[in-house]
């Protein structure tokens, strides 16, 4: 990907989808979470498998912390999915962590 595409990527995550303004500002750390965007939307679709199938669990383990960075995480991992029109990506990846359980 170019800078430009990567740009473009990133700003369609923070302006053309549904949890738009959970991907602006920091994360609890006080990372800026366009750092994690720019890393997300760079990433070959078998990574970003893998990295579906961490947030998809990690999520799911801090269910009881509403404010865990890993539930953001894991939501803009499905939007990246949409955004490449490979939505697959993400339910195999939830059939991978949940089929284990």
């Amino acid at each position: 990907m170019t800078q430009e595409e990567v740009k473009e990527a990133v700003n369609y995550l923070q302006t053309n989808t549904p949890l738009k303004e959970k991907y602006k500002g920091n994360d609890n750390y006080g990372i800026p979470k366009q750092e994690y965007l720019t890393k997300l939307v760079q990433l070959a679709d078998d990574q970003l498998s893998k990295e579906c199938e961490q947030f998809i669990w990690l999520s799911a383990y801090a269910n009881n912390n509403p404010r865990s960075d890993y539930h953001w995480k894991c939501d803009v991992c499905y939007d990246e999915c949409q955004r490449r029109n490979h939505l697959e990506i993400y339910s195999n990846a939830y059939k991978s962590v949940t089929g284990s359980l």
